[in-house]
């Protein structure tokens, strides 16, 4: 039976929930040796509210930071104003190649003047887009920011962010955030502000009525004169249900309160749910009766082999490795969620019944095969494999590997842990391991040194 496979958009605590959908992969940093400096085209495009223009916003491009999660973005030239349509133009600007730009649009007046009334500004609006590596061909020259795009890029980047001045990642982390911003292109279309995107694999779906959801009820916060948390505003309404981790900080801008949402996906859900308007601007949205578990944006894939998945591992690449116990193979996903091992999956190297996968240092995938008490290595891209059996394993249903390179397997059937070395499939001297409290082990964790 073939089943589909989901991966969230999640920040729980530190760490990505579900599939690591930001790639989570270690890379070589571009930036560790005298990066290029680009020059990119300018940009020009709209900030909407909801489906009206808002003027007099504050637009800014930013380079996200490469000194730590979270850490400083860099400002790229200077800041422009949005016209009376919402729309802007930025000059062409340098960026340091390989790195992640992203834009962010303050302040305005979402509420145009008319004759009897003046225009209403809200300094509590902030919306955002993920543009994309620089210097790389993902970078489009038109962008219609509104609400959508503001939802996709939030969720996608709240493993590296903690404000929108704020986006970044370590020096051996640059691929998956990387992977993140390409990720907002799969939820969103950048150039019209749409559900879904073009990198959307066309074998994955989004959850469109959440997506729209989340971004109706930020537009009547955007929407408005602005409001602080507690005042009965529609902003105010907003920031008091969306207030940091640990509740004592409130948010004073949209982005923040959305960020806050996505990194506490299941806090005050069903009163969130209430905040939209009764005929929301982004249609189709949940009824506001009927709220989601949580604010979780999950894509959800198919094809590749998928068959009642048992295990999941994720590469240096960001490319998703799931083991198949309904067809005995392995499927592998890019960082998009394109299937790359065909419609079978992957079988070389004896696979039967896998129960778990890990994937060593030089991305050779390693499988523990319940069915017919193995291991198998499958080389990066799957093409190729080899059986190991003995040293003790006997329906292996864990398998892990540590900093040395060494795999340790957890034996349901023998209440025992086998461990061997990853270069050769060799047992280490007093394998298989016994005691301890051992009994039918489900799974193995290891220290990384």
């Amino acid at each position: 039976m073939n089943r589909p496979l989901s991966r969230a958009l999640l920040l729980a605590g530190a760490a990505l929930a579900a599939i690591c959908l930001t790639g989570c992969g270690a890379g070589v940093s571009p930036f560790d040796s005298k990066p290029a400096v680009v020059t990119a085209a300018p940009v020009k495009g709209v900030f909407m509210g909801g489906q009206q223009p808002v003027a007099g916003v504050t637009v800014q491009l930013y380079q996200a930071g490469t000194t730590g999660y979270g850490s400083a973005a860099t400002t790229l030239g200077p800041s422009v104003m949005t016209s009376a349509n919402g729309n802007f133009a930025l000059p062409s600007y340098t960026c340091t190649a390989g790195s992640q730009v992203y834009l962010v649009g303050t302040g305005g007046q979402p509420i145009a003047a008319t004759m009897s009334t003046p225009a209403v500004t809200n300094n509590n609006l902030a919306l955002m887009v993920g543009l994309g590596t620089c210097g790389g061909a993902d970078l489009n020259t038109f962008i219609s920011v509104n609400e959508l795009t503001t939802v996709a890029s939030v969720w996608a980047l709240a493993p590296f962010m903690s404000g929108y001045a704020n986006i970044g990642t370590s020096s051996t982390n640059t691929t998956g955030l990387a992977n993140a911003f390409a990720v907002i292109n799969e939820l969103v279309t950048t150039s019209n502000g749409t559900v879904s995107g073009p990198s959307l694999p066309t074998s994955a779906t989004l959850p469109a009525t959440e997506i729209n959801t989340i971004a109706d009820i930020l537009e009547q916060c955007i929407n408005s004169g602005g409001g602080t948390h507690g005042d009965s505003s529609n902003c105010g309404n907003l920031f008091q249900l969306a207030p940091n981790a640990a509740g004592t900080i409130y948010p004073t801008d949209t982005i923040t309160a959305a960020l806050n949402i996505a990194q506490n996906p299941g806090r005050n859900v069903a009163n969130l749910n209430k905040l939209r308007s009764a005929s929301p601007v982004f249609e189709p949205a949940l009824d506001v009766n009927s709220p989601p578990t949580a604010w979780t944006i999950a894509i959800t894939y198919t094809g590749g082999g998928l068959s009642t998945p048992t295990s999941v591992a994720t590469d240096a690449n960001g490319a998703v490795w799931v083991t198949n116990s309904g067809n005995s193979s392995v499927t592998k996903l890019d960082y998009s969620g394109a299937a790359v091992s065909g419609s079978s999956g992957f079988t070389a190297g004896g696979i039967n019944n896998p129960s778990a996968i890990t994937i060593d240092s030089t991305g050779n995938a390693w499988v523990a095969n319940a069915g017919n008490s193995t291991i198998t290595k499958l080389n990066s891209t799957g093409s190729t494999g080899t059986s190991y059996s003995g040293n003790g394993l006997n329906a292996p249903g864990t398998i892990a590997i540590d900093g040395s390179g060494n795999l340790w397997v957890g034996n349901t059937g023998a209440s025992t842990v086998s461990a061997f070395s990853s270069s050769n499939g060799s047992a280490l001297s007093g394998s298989p391991y016994s005691g301890a409290g051992t009994n039918a082990p489900v799974s193995v964790a290891v220290t990384p040194k």
